[in-house]
Formats: structure tokens, C-alpha cells, sequence
């Protein structure tokens, strides 16, 4: 997959103000509630927070926080306002982690509201549904490969490395952040690095070189720390006649981010460009080594496959007059009523939502849209427009 570069941000002469609502899964509140100035990098922020739930025992049971984040920015483009708004409001959740202790969770976009017109309120609202069930059921041909599988490795000598490197691939499907997937599949391969080592018959962990001193002549052996097992699996092999060229290109791609990731080495936007093209080729080999050292051969594919979740949608549209809401108030522009999916007689089943706006006296319209990358990644490009049918209930 070819590494995906981060879209332009498309600058206007006159600065656009903007307000970003988000939600972040551990409930936190105000002891003054109300909003706050602080600055991050060369923007000038209001923040506000509030709890998810207004009843103190869901607080509790429930969690979840409101962050909205009021800004100002030369950007045109609302997918990339939004995307700005969210690293606003990871910076300061960073921030706020540090200064008091609280395990801030990770920053989930709900809407972005274009505040400049005094006369109109141009928004973009996410309403991606969830979809926690898988739609194929699990064969028993499946379950046949899964005994065998759990059968080596109870047997084989280092079967817990196998049993280690599944349960960190069984966490890397369930991440929604890229990058946390895509180190959890790294880790994945560390665990099988001595397997991999011995089975291409090299040194695990390091790799070996001869040289000889300039001045006394003195051979040595150099020894460098590199997953030497699991190159020589990405590859194909362990000289130069034997790589394949196109896994000498993925095999470089997943180490030259691993290294950027650990070390810090690029900036963390920069690191998401590169996740969204590494990380399926770091899953698909860890997927594929795992069934190969267990002596499940047919489960091994040569196609690279990760399941990352539904297809997101977002409404975008335009609130007339312009909405007058304060930050404090911290609210969606529409609020679902119900979210399911309901069968259909040409798609199996499709998400039926049910909604409305909350603003009297103010007429809400927009049209939906599939976006074909994460908001962090995106910009208006990356919308196309989305068939759907409406009701009764439909803005």
C-alpha cells in the first residue's frame, strides 16, 4: 500500500473560526465550570469539559467527557479544521494527564461547527455506527485449524512465543488508532524473532558482519541489533539473490517506522501518514508467521488483509440563522434518537438512523457522505457522497 501523505491545508486570507466537539471515554468535570483560555502552539484555544452523563453514578458507570475547543485558523478545508481541533484537544489532554494524573482516553470526533458567518453555521457532524459482530459465522472447518493451532502450541518448545505473538495480533484488530495497531503487530514479530532466526537459519537478534581493524589488521565481527528472523521471513530469504524486491520495500517500510515511532524521530501527524500503509503489511506478516511456525500452512495467504472497522459517515450541511449556543453548552447539533442496523433486501443489512435537531427556529440541512479516510488524515477530497433514504424522522 502506498504511504499516504497528509493533504495541504488550503489557506484562507481571512481566518475562519472554528469549534470542535469531541468525546474521550474517562469522565472528568470542572471544579469552575466554566471554559478556560490556554495556548497551543500558535493558537489561541477556549476549552471547555464537561461529563458524558449528568448523573453522578453513570459518571461513574459510564464515563465518558464532552471536550469542546474553540479556535482560530487561516484553513479552509473543514475536514482538516476538524483535524486540527483534534491535535488541539490531544495536546491539551496530554497536558492536563501530566499536570493532574488522570488517564485521559483517546479523543473521538462528534462535530465541527464554522463559527465566522454571523448569519449561517456551516457544520460537519460524524455518525458512524457501530458494528461489533462479525457478519461471517465461524466454520467448523475453522474450528478444526483452531485446534491444531492450540494444539502446537502447547507441544511445540517455544510455543508460548506463538501463544504471546497471537494475543498481541488479537489486540492490534481491535485498535482503532493506527499507530498503537500497528506497534502491537510489531511487538507481534519480536515475540517470533527467535523462531524465525532459527527457522531461517540466522542470528536472532542481531546481525553479523565481518571486518578487519585499518591499523593492525586485527579481524572482528560486528554485531548490530536487528530482527534478523523476521527480515529474513519478510523478504524471502537471507541473501541478496533470494529477496524479493517488493518485500525488501515492505520489510524497510514497517522497520523505518517502528524506529521513527520509538525514537521519536518524526513528528507524530507525520507517523499516522506512514501507520495507514505500514500497518497492513505489518498485520498481514505477523498473521502469516504465526500459522506458518504453528503448522497451519493453508491459513497463510499472499494477500495482505486488515480489518479496520465500518466505513465512517459524516452530515454535513448548514445551520440557518447561525447557531448562538455558548461553549459551556457543549452539545451535538443533532441528537440520534436510535442508531440500528436493520436488514435490507440488497445489502444484508445497513445502518437505519434516527435523529433530530435540537435548535427551535433554526433550519438544519445538509446531505451524507461516506469519508474514505481517518478525519486525522483527511480532508474534503476524501468525501463522496452517500445514498441513503429518508423518513419521517430524517433532518
Amino acid at each position: 500500500m502506498p504511504k499516504r501523505k497528509r493533504p495541504r491545508r488550503k489557506v484562507s486570507d481571512n481566518p475562519r473560526r472554528y469549534r470542535v466537539l469531541a468525546e474521550q471515554p474517562y469522565s472528568v468535570l470542572l471544579e469552575s465550570p466554566a471554559s478556560f483560555q490556554v495556548g497551543v502552539g500558535s493558537y489561541e484555544c477556549t476549552v471547555y469539559f464537561k461529563p458524558a452523563q449528568a448523573d453522578p453514578s453513570h459518571q461513574r458507570t459510564q464515563g465518558g467527557a464532552l471536550v469542546q475547543i474553540e479556535y482560530v485558523s487561516a484553513e479552509n478545508d473543514m475536514l482538516r479544521a476538524a483535524a486540527l481541533g483534534i491535535q488541539l484537544i490531544e495536546d491539551v489532554s496530554a497536558g492536563l494527564a501530566v499536570v493532574t494524573g488522570i488517564p485521559f482516553g483517546g479523543v473521538t470526533f462528534i462535530q465541527l461547527l464554522d463559527l465566522t458567518g454571523p448569519d449561517r453555521t456551516p457544520f460537519l457532524f460524524s455518525v458512524t455506527p457501530y458494528h461489533l459482530h462479525s457478519n461471517e459465522p465461524i466454520s467448523d472447518a475453522q474450528l478444526s485449524y483452531l485446534r491444531g493451532m492450540l494444539a502446537h502450541w502447547d507441544g511445540l518448545p517455544r510455543g508460548e512465543r506463538l501463544r504471546r505473538a497471537a494475543s498481541l495480533y488479537r489486540r492490534a484488530l481491535r485498535q482503532e488508532d493506527d499507530l498503537s495497531a500497528f506497534q502491537y503487530s510489531y511487538m507481534g514479530l519480536e515475540a517470533l524473532e527467535p523462531l524465525l532466526a532459527e527457522q531461517h537459519g540466522v542470528s536472532a537478534g542481531v546481525e553479523e558482519s565481518q571486518g578487519k581493524c585499518k591499523k593492525c589488521g586485527q579481524e572482528y565481527v560486528r554485531r548490530r541489533t536487528v530482527l534478523s528472523g523476521v527480515r529474513a521471513y519478510i523478504t524471502g530469504g537471507t541473501d541478496s539473490k533470494s529477496k524479493h524486491a517488493d518485500r525488501q520495500s515492505e520489510w524497510k517500510l514497517i522497520n523505518d517506522l517502528r524506529q521513527k515511532q520509538v525514537h521519536s524521530l518524526e513528528d507524530l501527524e507525520d507517523l499516522y501518514s506512514e501507520a495507514r500503509s505500514a500497518l497492513p503489511a505489518a498485520a498481514h506478516f505477523l498473521h502469516d508467521a504465526i500459522c506458518c511456525l504453528s503448522h497451519q500452512h493453508n491459513l497463510e495467504s499472499p494477500a495482505f488483509s486488515m480489518p479496520r472497522g465500518e466505513r465512517q459517515i459524516v452530515f454535513q450541511g448548514i445551520a440557518e440563522p447561525a447557531i448562538p449556543d455558548s461553549l459551556e453548552q457543549c452539545r451535538p447539533i443533532v441528537e440520534f434518537k436510535a442508531l440500528e442496523w436493520t436488514p435490507h433486501k440488497e445489502y444484508r443489512y445497513v445502518p437505519e438512523l434516527r435523529f433530530c435537531h435540537n435548535r427551535p427556529g433554526c433550519d438544519v440541512g445538509g446531505r451524507f457522505f461516506w469519508l474514505l479516510a481517518p478525519v486525522r488524515l483527511a480532508s474534503e477530497d476524501d468525501l463522496v457522497p452517500a445514498d441513503f433514504e429518508t423518513g419521517e424522522e430524517s433532518v
